[in-house]
């Protein structure tokens, strides 16, 4: 479940610290879904649960590099560290252990993607600059085709072990 407090933290941010904690969250963001990348693969899980992390941690990389281009035009190289929620605080995202983690992870995967999601429409409320927050929508609207794909996935890896019904969302919309 999302963590109302540490998203209501980020929401008092002020831009130029807000984007430099997410900086550094994208790029943890990156890490864990390389590493649940190798996971998957390690563990022999479906294909399609590895490939979904490798995407997910490239488009992280991705957004991390975009990011921080920005914060470099817009407030100088040096990019300060910020004390605020860490992924694990704003999500309940855990390690991939067992192929019975992976309906769980994929879940927490999503929750990530919807906060990544929220924390760009932030960002896009906080600047003037109609290119920056062009861009910040734009990124944002990129985390909800990841929870598009995700909430896909276990669709259909539920469906496929039996476990659920096809079609439900898990999202909060």
């Amino acid at each position: 479940m999302v963590d109302l407090e540490g998203m209501s933290f980020l929401e008092g941010l002020p831009m130029r610290e807000l984007l430099a904690h997410w900086i550094s969250l994208e790029g943890d963001k990156a890490l864990l879904y390389e590493k649940l990348a190798e996971k998957a693969r390690g563990m022999e899980i479906e294909g399609a649960v590895g490939d979904m992390f490798k995407l997910l941690g490239q488009e992280a990389r991705r957004h991390e590099k975009k990011l921080r281009a920005l914060y470099t035009r817009e407030f100088g190289v040096e990019i300060p560290a910020v004390n605020g929620p860490s992924l694990e605080e704003l999500s309940e995202i855990r390690e991939l252990e067992s192929e019975n983690d992976v309906f769980a992870v994929l879940k927490c995967a999503l929750e990530l993607e919807e906060v990544a999601e929220r924390v760009y429409s932030i960002l896009a409320g906080k600047i003037d600059d109609e290119t920056v927050r062009a861009i910040f929508s734009y990124l944002g609207s990129t985390e909800r085709l990841h929870e598009r794909a995700v909430e896909s996935l276990i669709g259909d890896y539920d469906y496929r072990s039996g476990v659920g019904k096809r079609g439900w969302r898990l999202s909060s919309r």
